[in-house]
């Protein structure tokens, strides 16, 4: 079991550190080169190469006492000394004890925090791979993949009962004491209770008398904080499902190479309501039946609730684990604790999960593959899926991913490289994909939010008792806040972006640094009473939509109204029971959501993905609006979407509109492969950054010229220095130098090398980003 160990754990300091690559030599199969052991052989001794979780850049040796040899394993976290700190750290390797190898004494471990591995040796090979791979510490790795809430070793929940003790022989007077008689009666036809029900009909102080009369003993029960486990949060899905012909071709192809314990990828490409979901199901049983585990990992919060109500439906009695931030503290360390234990389980989880330690790892779901919320944009900068398939590699194991909307990329590979390609080409009973009205938002009034068609069109639905999804992927009231006189425009003094109005709040916020101030009635800079706000954010939205429409039910969605804990699925909850009329959202209702009695989706701004300065701004919209009309007519009742856009002629929204994938690949192939964008080359992102403009602009060209002196006679392209699409961010100014190659593993130790060498100003800081999506 998972049990409180040896010695208590302490929180670790946060970081501190002005590179984000640790000055760190080592290998994928560990550090120092030398011999390394698994398991543990009674007669021989051992040290342990320990890696603290603290930015300490190496691993450090340490003496295994007598009375831990055989407790301390690899992966096991263990409490040391550091200097003359005591710290917590991982064992990564073990080595025989040889008193001629060291010329020195060794520190001793103090203690275990836990009498068992928290992780594996198959997983200390990924924390490797991901430090090598993203030019980051293993640090910042095990930190990232180790939570806190595990390290520190926090207690069990225990819930208190009563139980009554028989054969006692104590009687009480119902005359002279009627509510201790009353309490003893009740406990007669209750021998064991809860000790918070009992108190909700009793006193305490007449609980305390029938402890003390020894009438009852009070005794403690472990309670398992399971994610979404409270009745009132999922309801159960009652279907009898028949897979169609194309969804059986695709299982019996996965299951051909599950059974074949080989690693491979499959990418399922179905069409928005194909059943791409109960095809996960089937291999999930499938896997399951052999005894194996299934990790499946999807990009948003908003739809864990959806897929954990069908998994524990479909699977009586399986108790599916839930990874993500969401969850309590309490909840989080007891899914790692059941994820260890178990010997076969199912975890639904962010990008995160995919470090979770799981025995008899089999498939690996990644569902909308496609989605770039996959990749963490902090230090350490990886990316869930590509991180999901090499630890299906490690493990011989099956990574199936997909998507109505596939990465570039990915299905880049399964023409060129060995992913294989599974399709399905039709949705469920051969519902139609919905009509797509584009409207040309030229011809409407320049104040209005809605055309008058998607107006004309929500009238009739709601007429007909339907239900409506609208998009928007800006939050706030307005946009932008700027003064009619003098054209001043609000900016963050730390940031160099607009601040957003929030009406909610009467603020002014930046989304990027979370400044807030009050909203401006003049203007800071004139001083003139003429302050206008513009642009559109899902708060104003919310307002037209009561004030169109004043009879309809309207629910907003968006990271400003998720603060409560699992508000969303109380929404989601909401809007499936038909107790809301009009959804409001923005990307966090984009994809995956299945309601069937939504037959019009409104997507208000088409254009706004459109306008990013990035080369996949193509294919974000085009995913964007994919996913999105994809929500219609899922049911029974074919459905409609209206795409509210200024430039109806682009041939993105003409792709959109038909759904038409195959075109959209080709015609944005054939750009990435003029310019040799992914998934011809690797971009690596450096970024730049200190308070001192001059200096940061300086130390960029100065380190552009030896970079290019490192890489002279190498096929790499280096871009830069330029001034970063977002100039200052948290009150530091920005550069970014762009490196362009074929293999990212063939330059990246030459890369953490020069790094190491470097000479960088305190006041500077570099970050890499490998495959880069984010370029501001």
């Amino acid at each position: 079991m998972f049990l409180a160990g040896y010695g208590a754990a302490h929180p670790m300091a946060a970081a501190q550190g002005r590179g984000a690559l640790g000055k760190f030599h080592y290998n994928e199969d560990g550090c120092n080169g030398r011999k390394k052991h698994t398991f543990r052989q009674a007669s021989t001794m051992f040290t342990a190469e320990v890696l603290i979780f603290a930015p300490v850049d190496r691993a450090l040796n340490y003496a295994i006492p007598d009375a831990l040899q055989g407790v301390v394993q690899i992966g096991s976290l263990v409490n040391v000394i550091v200097g003359r700190s005591k710290k917590i750290g991982l064992v990564i390797a073990l080595n025989e004890k040889n008193s001629t190898a060291f010329s020195y004494t060794l520190k001793p471990i103090l203690s275990t925090v836990y009498d068992i591995p928290v992780t594996d040796a198959t997983l200390i090979k990924l924390y490797f791979w991901v430090a090598k791979y993203y030019l980051c510490d293993l640090f910042s790795v095990i930190d990232a993949a180790i939570p806190l809430i595990v390290r520190k070793n926090i207690s069990f929940k225990l819930t208190a009962y009563l139980q009554i003790i028989p054969n006692n022989g104590t009687v009480i007077d119902g005359k002279k004491l009627p509510k201790q008689y009353e309490a003893w009666q009740f406990l007669q036809q209750n021998p064991f209770i809860a000790k918070n029900k009992f108190l909700k009909q009793f006193s305490r102080s007449v609980l305390e008398v029938l402890l003390r009369k020894n009438i009852i003993y009070e005794t403690f029960q472990r309670q398992e904080r399971i994610g979404y486990e409270a009745s009132n949060l999922l309801k159960k899905y009652n279907e009898n499902i028949t897979l169609t012909p194309e969804q059986t071709q695709v299982v019996a192809s996965v299951r051909r190479s599950l059974q074949d314990k080989v690693f491979n990828v499959h990418l399922l490409h179905g069409v928005t309501g194909s059943g791409k979901t109960e095809v996960y199901i089937e291999l999930i049983r499938s896997v399951l039946e052999n005894g194996g585990s299934i990790l499946y990992l999807l990009p948003e919060l908003a739809l864990t609730a959806q897929v954990v109500e069908k998994l524990r439906s479909r699977f009586e009695g399986l108790s599916v684990l839930v990874w993500h931030s969401g969850l309590s503290d309490g909840e989080r360390r007891d899914t790692w604790q059941n994820a260890l234990n178990a010997a076969s389980t199912v975890v639904v989880g962010a990008r995160s999960a995919v470090f979770l330690p799981l025995n008899n790892l089999q498939l690996i779901i990644v569902d909308e593959e496609h989605e770039s919320a996959y990749k963490q944009n902090e230090h350490p900068r990886y990316h869930g899926r590509d991180v999901a398939i090499y630890r299906a590699k490690l493990h011989d194991a099956v990574c199936l991913l997909g998507s109505a909307t596939p990465s570039i990329e990915s299905y880049f590979n399964t023409e060129f490289k060995n992913y294989k390609l599974e399709t399905l080409t039709k949705r469920i009973d051969r519902r139609q994909l919905p009509l797509v009205h584009v409207v040309d938002m030229r011809y409407e009034k320049s104040s209005n939010i809605f055309s008058r068609l998607l107006v004309k069109k929500m009238e009739e639905r709601l007429e007909k008792g339907e239900q409506i999804i609208l998009f928007l992927n800006r939050r706030g009231y307005a946009t932008t806040v700027l003064c009619k006189c003098c054209d001043f425009i609000v900016i963050c003094p730390h940031c160099s972006i607009p601040l957003t109005y929030h009406k909610t709040k009467n603020s002014l916020i930046c989304h990027f640094c979370t400044h807030q101030e009050i909203s401006h009635f003049k203007c800071p800079k004139c001083g003139a009473p003429a302050m206008f706000y513009n642009g559109v954010g899902t708060q104003r939205v919310e307002q037209v939509v009561g004030e169109l429409f004043p009879q309809a039910r309207v629910a907003r969605i968006d990271s400003d109204i998720m603060v409560k804990k699992h508000e969303f699925i109380y929404i989601l909850s909401s809007f499936r029971e038909k107790e809301i009329d009009i959804l409001l959202g923005t990307q966090m209702i984009a994809k995956g959501l299945d309601f069937p009695n939504v037959t019009l989706v409104g997507l208000l701004n088409a254009d706004g993905s459109l306008n990013q300065q990035d080369f996949r701004a193509n294919e974000r919209t085009f995913q964007l609006l994919v996913q999105v009309a994809g929500r219609a007519g899922r049911g029974k009742i074919p459905g409609e979407v209206i795409v509210q856009t200024y430039i109806p002629g682009n041939e993105i929204i003409f792709f959109s509109k038909n759904a038409d994938y195959g075109e959209f690949f080709t015609s944005e192939l054939k750009m990435r492969e003029m310019f040799r964008y992914p998934p011809y080359r690797h971009i690596i992102n450096i970024n730049l950054s200190g308070e001192n403009p001059e200096l940061v602009k300086l130390f960029s060209k100065d380190f552009v010229r030896k970079l290019g002196e490192l890489f002279i006679n190498e096929s790499v392209e280096i871009r830069g220095p330029v001034v970063s699409p977002l100039e200052k961010l948290q009150n530091r100014y920005r550069y970014s130098v762009l490196i362009f190659v074929q293999s990212v593993s063939k330059i990246a130790e030459s890369i953490r090398i020069f790094h190491n060498k470097l000479i960088i100003p305190s006041d500077i800081y570099l970050t890499f980003d490998i495959d880069a999506l984010d370029f501001l």
